[in-house]
């Protein structure tokens, strides 16, 4: 590898969060006496990885177009809790779940078509919009809808689907793991993201909008259909994660996701999507998720309270936001 090649990659925030990834891991393997490396433990943070990174990449093309978008688990919530209900009062989905599936991403389409139709049609900031919308959807559906948690009566269809896996280990005192086969969907959608950002009129369309949405305009893309499009998009997405979550924890709880984007948001941060739009990349994204996960399961492992995971996040918050600042003076310059 070549000096020029070679100082290239080292000024990608990737390449930083990828080493700081295996250095933690590193430090952590000998801190637990080797328990991190364990097949089962592995396995358990490849499971507890699925929902948070797909959460991640919608928050990840949202950021690239210079947005934020703080809605994402109410409209998964909304969505999931609709559709468990209608599909539990009409005995839908005891042998296949796709019904649910459907009905989730429809209710999360048309949610995410609001957000993107205000943002797209007022030119409002992103945070504030999708604040505002977070708190109505939660508030319709805990209020309106009258949401209920569905445990014992969720149909067998999800409960098999959640179950599904690919392959079963076993850790050194016999405890057995397995590889839920809802990871494939995860690495399904990093591939779609990671084509749609780098192959595609669309991503294209993204990142010049992030970068600088006047020069867009100016440049030919349409930035109020894009706009719309993409949070139409993430709403449909974010509908279809919910089910996930449902079927992998065998419940539908109206309130499971609460307080889900201080986690996911300052992830895609510290992967190296910038705040002022315009920056990020998937495999960042992954192994920001990663660190976060890596880090909430081996607490335990290393003797650490689980009360400290507010702090931790609280770092990555304070340290995404330093990269970003310090990718936007560079950027400037």
């Amino acid at each position: 590898m070549n000096n020029a090649k070679l100082r290239r990659m080292t000024r990608k925030t990737e390449f930083w969060i990828f080493l700081v990834l295996v250095i933690m891991c590193i430090g952590i393997t000998i801190l637990s006496n080797g328990q991190l490396m364990e097949p089962s433990t592995i396995v358990t943070i490849l499971r507890s990885m699925v929902v948070d990174g797909m959460f991640a990449m919608c928050s990840l093309v949202v950021m690239v177009s210079g947005g934020f978008d703080l809605s994402f688990p109410a409209i998964s919530a909304m969505s999931y809790s609709l559709a468990v209900t209608i599909c539990t009062n009409m005995g839908w989905c005891e042998t296949n779940p796709i019904a649910g599936f459907v009905i989730a991403m429809a209710i999360g389409w048309v949610l995410g078509m609001l957000n993107g139709w205000i943002i797209a049609n007022f030119k409002l900031n992103t945070m504030i919009v999708t604040l505002g919308t977070q708190t109505f959807f939660n508030g319709v559906n805990l209020g309106l809808f009258q949401a209920k948690e569905i445990t014992s009566k969720l149909p067998t269809g999800f409960k098999n689907f959640g179950t599904a896996y690919l392959f079963e280990v076993y850790s050194s005192a016999g405890i057995r793991s397995t590889m839920t086969a809802m990871f494939l969907f995860f690495v399904a959608l990093c591939l779609i993201t990671s084509f749609v950002l780098n192959r595609t009129m669309f991503g294209r369309a993204l990142y010049a909008i992030g970068g600088n949405e006047v020069s867009a305009e100016r440049a030919g893309y349409n930035v109020k259909r894009v706009k719309f499009l993409l949070y139409s998009i993430v709403g449909a997405v974010s509908g279809f994660i919910g089910m996930i979550r449902v079927c992998m924890a065998s419940q539908s709880i109206p309130k499971a996701l609460e307080g889900k984007e201080m986690t996911i948001i300052p992830a895609v941060i510290l992967g190296g999507a910038s705040i002022f739009g315009g920056e990020g990349s998937v495999f960042g994204t992954v192994c920001a998720v990663a660190i976060i996960t890596v880090v909430s399961n081996s607490m335990i492992l290393i003797g650490i309270s689980t009360s400290w995971q507010n702090f931790f996040n609280g770092m990555v918050i304070l340290v995404g936001i330093t990269v970003s600042a310090v990718q936007a003076m560079r950027r400037n310059k």
